[in-house]
């Protein structure tokens, strides 16, 4: 007796979808009939933005419409996780820390965080891929971080004050 297999892969070109397959076998040995599905969950849309140096800005959460901006001059409050884009290591983090408080646009912190935070609400989460012109550069910072590394930070805003 023959068995029979199929297999069946549908991509779809669109925003925030991913392929989906579905496999479908059946046994015809007694009379039984077994199918078996899979099905990838579908990405949700997020909002990316591509400078033209690779620096990459995407929007992971939404916080409050009517919540207070980061804009240049102002004291902002963040939660992060930064890790090295070419393996995934993270080299800093302050998770089970207070947030990490600076004064957004007077160079205080990195370039990337200076551009990648401004105009982020209390409550946004972003994800920000910075080059090594926005980050350390070719010095590199420490043992933890290389020379002409490009970074990976999750960035969360918790406050913003004057």
């Amino acid at each position: 007796k023959k068995k029979k297999k199929k297999k069946k892969k549908k991509t779809q070109d669109g925003e925030g979808l991913t392929s989906k397959e579905q496999i479908v076998s059946a046994t015809a040995d007694d009379g039984v009939l077994t199918a078996k599905v899979e099905k990838q969950t579908e990405a949700k849309p997020s909002k990316a933005r591509t400078f033209g140096n690779g620096f990459i800005i995407e929007d992971l959460a939404m916080g409050k419409p009517d919540g207070k901006r980061a804009s240049p001059g102002r004291n902002v409050s963040v939660n992060y996780i930064g890790k090295l884009q070419k393996n995934g290591k993270i080299f800093d983090s302050n998770v089970g820390k207070g947030p990490f408080k600076f004064r957004l646009g007077v160079g205080g912190v990195i370039k990337g965080w200076d551009v990648g935070i401004n105009g982020m609400r209390i409550g946004d989460k972003r994800r920000l891929t910075i080059p090594p012109s926005m980050g350390y550069g070719a010095e590199g910072a420490g043992e933890k971080i290389p020379p002409n590394s490009w970074l990976l930070f999750d960035v969360e805003l918790v406050d913003v004050q004057l």
